[in-house]
């Protein structure tokens, strides 16, 4: 399914979520539908080290010495992307947004264990190391939306629509989530 939209059209959708819930692979199928880019910490991070001459290397000392405020620089980032719309904003960079209006705000979530297998074999490594990756992840998102928002990450009050992506495949996901957009839509021109 392929949504057309008006050539004024210029959708903005926030895919947060855990770590091994499927965001990036989420946001590629949307990305792909609409015709529209999408960005993510690892893109954003990629723009800073283009854009200062410098290593990924040299980033995280910076951004380690408090030389820079890594969280501030991305934010402001996505603000400009936010600003622009027309692009999907997935994963750990969603939750720096959340606090701005979008077209629509969605919430990838998956039990523990499943999130622990999908992650061990993307990254290649050991069932209990992505469990660690996973756990520190979940810690560092949750500690991230209390501190920007004095809110839990998991208050699915947050978005707009809350998908158990262990029971759906992603193109299924994708398919929701275009589905939901395009009712929000037809619901705001009404």
């Amino acid at each position: 399914m392929v949504i057309f939209m008006s050539k004024d059209e210029k959708p903005l959708i926030i895919v947060a979520g855990m770590l091994g819930a499927g965001c990036t692979h989420v946001a590629t199928i949307i990305s792909e539908k609409l015709g529209i880019d999408y960005v993510n910490t690892e893109r954003i991070l990629r723009e800073i080290v283009v854009d200062r001459r410098i290593s990924y290397a040299e980033l995280s000392k910076m951004a380690s010495s408090g030389e820079i405020e890594l969280e501030k620089i991305m934010r402001n980032i996505l603000l400009d992307y936010v600003n622009e719309r027309n692009i999907i904003i997935e994963g750990r960079s969603a939750l720096l947004v959340l606090d701005k209006p979008a077209d629509l705000k969605v919430f990838l979530w998956a039990p523990f264990e499943y999130r622990a297998k999908v992650v061990a074999e993307r990254r290649g490594i050991t069932l209990d190391e992505a469990k660690e990756a996973v756990r520190y992840s979940d810690e560092e998102r949750e500690n991230l939306v209390r501190r920007l928002y004095e809110r839990d990450w998991l208050d699915a009050d947050l978005y707009d629509l809350v998908i158990n992506s262990s029971r759906w495949s992603y193109k299924e996901i994708a398919d929701m989530i275009m589905n939901a957009y395009k009712l929000r839509g037809n619901r705001n021109k009404q």
